[in-house]
């Protein structure tokens, strides 16, 4: 489905980015990693590298913050070295810091997120566009949240990043679009990853944790996973989706439906 395809997948290491980089390595497509820090300091980061390569993909690693405009731009520039071109960018990379209340606040906390969750996604845009301009060609596909058209309290930093990223997928979608380029959004809602399980307090099972949350907030009465994400993204990126730009798909399992739809315990 996306075979000989290259795709940048920003804060690939884990969770939902790892998630679609080995859904469209199944399919295929040759991956570069996007990461933070070195790969080694992600819990198993090299074996997940080789996992991939074990799918008959090439993967390469590439740091960077994208917050940063030069190393945004080098990660790029690095990728067209290497294969050539870019087919397709999944800006993923993500910051979601703890609630706090915007009184609360601290400015550079409100900078840290705006830059990663927003400024990254513009400055990967920014750099992919003119290759895939080029190129007659290609699949952007930003991953959201639901909070950016649901705002969950006291994140007014992480909602506002998203909601932003939300407008900016319509707004470069338009521009791209003559260009044969396809720029959407994926809302996740409730995702178990990582850093979700490590909100859960000490001594409670996991499952039975993430089991009654959804019974009591998500009418499919299931939480998602990361694979709930990367078909998604796997239908953005592919050839199935080419006459779609600048929708934002909720993948939330219901959410957020009203609540009175939601089966009674």
């Amino acid at each position: 489905m996306l075979k000989e395809r290259v795709a940048i997948i920003t804060g690939g290491a884990k969770g939902i980015g790892y998630g679609i980089a080995r859904k469209f390595a199944e399919h295929g497509c040759h991956i570069v990693l996007n990461v933070h820090r070195d790969i080694e300091t992600y819990e198993g980061g090299p074996e997940k590298v080789k996992g991939l390569e074990g799918l008959g993909v090439r993967c390469r690693v590439v740091k960077a913050d994208v917050s940063d405009s030069a190393q945004a731009a080098g990660l790029v520039e690095e990728t067209v070295k290497e294969f050539g071109k870019v087919d397709i960018l999944v800006n993923n990379a993500a910051h979601a810091p703890h609630p706090i209340s915007i009184i609360d606040l601290p400015e550079e906390q409100w900078d840290s997120v705006l830059s990663v969750n927003l400024k990254g996604a513009y400055l990967l845009c920014k750099f992919v566009g003119p290759h895939m301009k080029k190129a007659g060609y290609g699949k952007i596909v930003n991953i959201s949240a639901v909070s950016g058209t649901s705002p969950l309290i006291s994140n007014a930093h992480y909602n506002s990043s998203k909601a932003a990223l939300n407008m900016l997928t319509k707004d470069v979608a338009l521009e791209f679009a003559p260009y044969g380029i396809n720029v959407n959004c994926i809302s996740p809602g409730i995702i178990v990853t990582e850093l979700l399980e490590t909100v859960i307090p000490e001594g409670i099972d996991k499952q039975a944790f993430f089991d009654r949350f959804a019974r009591h907030n998500v009418p499919m009465q299931r939480v998602g996973y990361p694979d709930d994400i990367a078909n998604a993204a796997l239908f953005l990126a592919s050839e199935m989706s080419s006459y779609i730009t600048g929708e934002v798909l909720l993948v939330a399992g219901g959410v957020p439906l009203f609540r009175s739809a939601m089966p009674a315990e």
